[in-house]
């Protein structure tokens, strides 16, 4: 059961009303009430012996009347009935001789003491206590309300609520349902009605070390624990990396304990709302669609379920077919992505998938980085699986004078979360100086002229693997807090099975097998 009983304000300040009578004299200040050394407005813990409660009224005028109304769960009117009290009262006039006796033993003022009196002060220390005691032995998180009205000779009326409550006998740990999967934030709250050396820790499922939150003390016996990631980077360079051990994430459950002075106390537990899934991720699904020179049977394929569900793209078209076809190994219906470069004219170009959508320009190809994604949690990594076979440059291409035959041709991945207004057009083919192309390189470009680039994770393979891979990505952030705004191009994936492809550089018997792409929360 929660047990979070956050600090009531009710400022209800005492009227001061200056009327002017015949003689022109000032009417005496309204009635005031407050509390002995406690703030009146504010909620106050029932902590047993000793614990001092005492009232003052003042009334320029003269008290005229003085009631009390009491809303509690243990001081109903059949237990207050039993010693002559009822959940309503007036002080000035007590219903019987018996009401006005159990008040006055229990610290209220009564008849002639309130009537016409311009100052009163009584002490109910006694009283308040007892209310705790009677609760002993039952579940007691409750509230206690005395509602005092004072009216004055002038009719001037000043009304206070003594607020009082009770928490369980025994400290509890809570989590408060607040968790943001994307800044990886959660609170806590603990009650320790006794004080001590509080601590709140939280561990994720399967792991074994327990990660202290940040506490504050609330107040009145409750305290906020605040849990939040630890981040690897520094500001100097803007570039962080999520720890991965701290911090609240996707698709996890969290163990939660509260401990007084060293000691384990109370503990509790929680769930996180599954992550994100990426469209079309384990490259199942493929159809074929009418590229550039293409018509009827000689469609070319691309990883998606058909142009309405278009999540992937790539450069194939009538006359480079082989890009990216779909690919399953003897005996099994998983299907990959095949990314395989192709020289055709003379011209180089790599296999390549991505998020976005290709367009051709004669003989020349424009590659439209992004796609709209909504993210409900913040991912700290990109995984998949891949095999790879790469050899060195055979065709140069823009890239003479800066690279040699004798250079590895390497596949390349990247990721980024960005926030644009727009696709980020990538220009490459026959004719395109490199000034045109327009490049973008995740790790240097922390923006584009569409916007800025949140965060990337990117791999080189430069090696052969010997049979598949399981890669994950690990992303570096820009920003700890900023996320894409909607409706904007948010996500970016690429695959290349040559490195610098958008120069028309690289071997066209390289081969980059892509599969299960997820991400890690």
């Amino acid at each position: 059961m929660k047990r979070l009983f956050p600090i009531f304000a009710t400022a209800v300040a005492a009227l001061s009303l200056v009327a002017c009578n015949n003689n022109d004299t000032p009417a005496p200040a309204g009635p005031s009430i407050s509390l002995d050394g406690m703030d009146i407005t504010q909620v106050h813990e029932i902590t047993g012996d000793p614990m001092t409660v005492k009232v003052d009224v003042k009334a320029e005028g003269g008290i005229e009347k003085f009631s009390v109304k009491i809303s509690s769960p243990l001081l109903t009117d059949e237990l207050l009935g039993a010693i002559g009290l009822s959940t309503e009262m007036e002080l000035t006039a007590p219903a019987s001789d018996d009401m006005s006796a159990a008040l006055a033993d229990l610290g209220f003022p009564v008849g002639a003491e309130v009537t016409g009196a311009t100052e009163l002060s009584f002490d109910i220390s006694a009283f308040i206590p007892l209310i705790k005691q009677l609760y002993n032995g039952h579940e007691r998180d409750s509230n206690h309300n005395f509602e005092l009205t004072v009216t004055d000779a002038s009719n001037q009326t000043a009304r206070e609520t003594l607020k009082f409550h009770i928490s369980d006998a025994d400290p509890k740990i809570s989590y408060n349902g607040d968790a943001d999967l994307w800044l990886n934030t959660a609170t806590l709250t603990a009650e320790v009605p006794d004080g001590g050396e509080v601590a709140m820790e939280y561990r994720r499922d399967g792991e074994q070390t327990w990660h202290a939150a940040a506490v504050a003390d609330a107040g009145n016996g409750f305290y906020t624990g605040t849990i939040a990631p630890e981040w690897i980077g520094s500001e100097a360079e803007g570039l962080w990396q999520l720890d991965g051990e701290s911090g609240v994430f996707a698709g996890h459950t969290y163990e939660c304990r509260l401990t007084v002075d060293g000691e384990p106390v109370s503990e509790t537990s929680f769930a996180t709302a599954a992550g994100d899934a990426i469209p079309n991720g384990d490259m199942q699904a493929w159809s074929q669609y009418v590229g550039y020179g293409s018509t009827g049977s000689a469609a070319v394929y691309y990883p998606n379920a058909s142009a309405e569900e278009a999540f992937w793209s790539n450069g194939n078209n009538a006359f480079t077919q082989t890009l990216c076809t779909p690919y399953a190994e003897e005996g099994s219906d998983d299907t990959a992505a095949l990314l395989k470069g192709k020289s055709t004219f003379g011209i180089f170009a790599a296999g390549n998938l991505f998020t976005g959508e290709f367009r051709m320009a004669g003989i020349a190809g424009y590659a439209d980085f992004g796609r709209q994604y909504t993210y409900t949690a913040r991912p700290r990594a990109l995984k998949l699986r891949y095999k790879a076979t790469v050899g060195n440059i055979v065709s140069l291409g823009l890239k003479e004078g800066e690279l040699t035959t004798d250079d590895v041709d390497p596949a390349s991945i990247f990721v980024c979360i960005t926030d644009w207004n727009a696709r980020h057009s990538v220009y490459s083919g026959l004719g395109v100086a490199e000034d045109q192309i327009n490049g973008f390189d995740p790790m240097v470009d922390a923006s584009t002229a569409e916007g800025a680039v949140i965060a990337f994770g990117a791999s080189t393979i430069e090696e052969n693997s010997n049979g598949w891979v399981e890669k994950t990505i690990y992303l570096i952030y820009r920003d700890k807090e900023a996320r894409p705004t909607d409706g904007n191009y948010s996500l970016v994936i690429s695959f290349a099975s040559s490195k610098y492809g958008d120069y028309l550089c690289g071997n066209p018997d390289n081969e980059l097998y892509i599969d299960d792409i997820e991400w890690v929360y």
